[in-house]
């Protein structure tokens, strides 16, 4: 199989202040936390065009134009695609669905995410295997299927500690069995942030908060 036959589907949120991020307040603002947002959508892309041999793309909600993202996405060389309406397991099926099989997704705020997993990742999914890569919160930060399974995004309580259990569990029900991935941290709320060890976001606290 051709490795760049293999897309990776990036999922964003627009960084909107006040609309990404809310769970890093009331320590962030809610345009420091549109900031943090940029931060970490800017570091994925450039991990994951540096690193993944297929093609990358950014799919983002809501659909309206953003010139951040419309200029960050220029500058790393990636194409944004609109999310559709639905869930978050209805977008990231759909997704997957309009761009054929085998396919990844992975989320925009887990910036530990390395060379090594990426290619891990990839490698699964020419050999036939599906992948997840866990988070240490209960989720994922990446999942690659070899062939469509709809049933993996039903009834999912997205947005809680459930969500890794539930799609193992979905995996089990259709005997499918992924290649874990190292789990890694994300960035949800300000105790994530500052145990980051990120020079992205270092940086940024250290311009943030001045010494005394």
């Amino acid at each position: 199989m051709n490795a760049r036959a293999i897309p990776l589907l990036l999922f964003a949120k627009a960084p909107i202040a006040g609309q990404v991020k809310t769970r890093l307040q009331p320590q962030c603002s809610a345009q420091e936390s549109a900031e943090v947002a940029q931060i970490l959508l800017r570091e994925s892309l450039q991990r994951a065009e540096g690193d993944w041999p297929g093609e990358v793309k950014l799919c983002v909600w809501p659909a309206a134009p953003n010139q951040f993202l419309s200029e960050v996405a220029a500058q790393i060389g990636v194409t944004i695609v609109a999310q559709t309406t639905g869930d978050l397991g209805m977008k990231m099926h759909n997704a997957m669905q309009s761009h054929g099989y085998p396919c990844a997704v992975m989320g925009c705020d887990v910036p530990e995410v390395g060379r090594q997993d990426l290619v891990q990742a990839h490698a699964a999914l020419q050999q036939g295997r599906d992948v997840i890569g866990p988070t240490a919160d209960g989720g994922y930060y990446l999942l690659g299927l070899s062939s469509s399974a709809a049933p993996i995004f039903e009834d999912v309580a997205w947005g809680t500690a459930d969500v890794l259990e539930q799609t193992l569990q979905r995996f089990k029900a259709l005997d499918r069995r992924p290649c874990e991935l190292t789990p890694r941290n994300d960035i949800d709320c300000w105790e994530d942030l500052v145990a980051s060890q990120v020079p992205a976001l270092q940086d940024w606290l250290k311009r943030r908060r001045p010494p005394a």
